[in-house]
């Protein structure tokens, strides 16, 4: 019979540790959103109570698996300058949690710009750039609601 040694072990040990911590780590910290339906409005109602003027509306649907139609604002801000706040829902949380992986998975400058996404229910709400004060506005509000 062989005799284990301490080497032996701690290598186990090792190898076990890079295997299950990863995992163990990611479902412990990571944050759920629950899926609940909320008003279509919701991004009209936070620029109306800050007084910021909406350009443009137009209706779209994002080309994911589950969107089921959402609208895309044009804003400009005091300062002239433009930002797009983009709102998406989706026909189930698997659909939803399927278009948050995959924003989460493009990296900036891969054919899109930095921005920030927002989760409310069954929305998403990309805000593009994310360095405009609408992104804390919408924020605030969201988390209010």
């Amino acid at each position: 019979m062989k005799k284990i040694t301490i080497i032996e072990i701690a290598l186990v040990l090792f190898l076990f540790a890079i295997v299950l911590l990863p995992p163990v780590i990611v479902i412990l910290t990571g944050s759920h959103a629950p899926y609940y339906p909320v008003s279509s409005r919701l991004v009209d109602e936070a620029l109306a109570l800050q007084g910021i003027s909406v350009v443009s509306v137009t209706y779209n649907a994002w080309n994911l698996p589950g969107a089921t139609g959402g609208k895309t604002y044009l804003i400009i801000d005091r300062d002239g300058q433009e930002t797009r706040i983009s709102t998406q829902t989706f026909s189930s949380e698997e659909a939803r949690d399927a278009a948050i992986r995959s924003w989460h998975a493009g990296g900036t400058g891969k054919g899109r710009q930095a921005g920030a996404l927002f989760v409310k229910g069954e929305t998403l709400i990309a805000v593009t750039p994310s360095d405009r004060p609408v992104v804390e506005i919408l924020g605030r509000y969201l988390q209010e609601k």
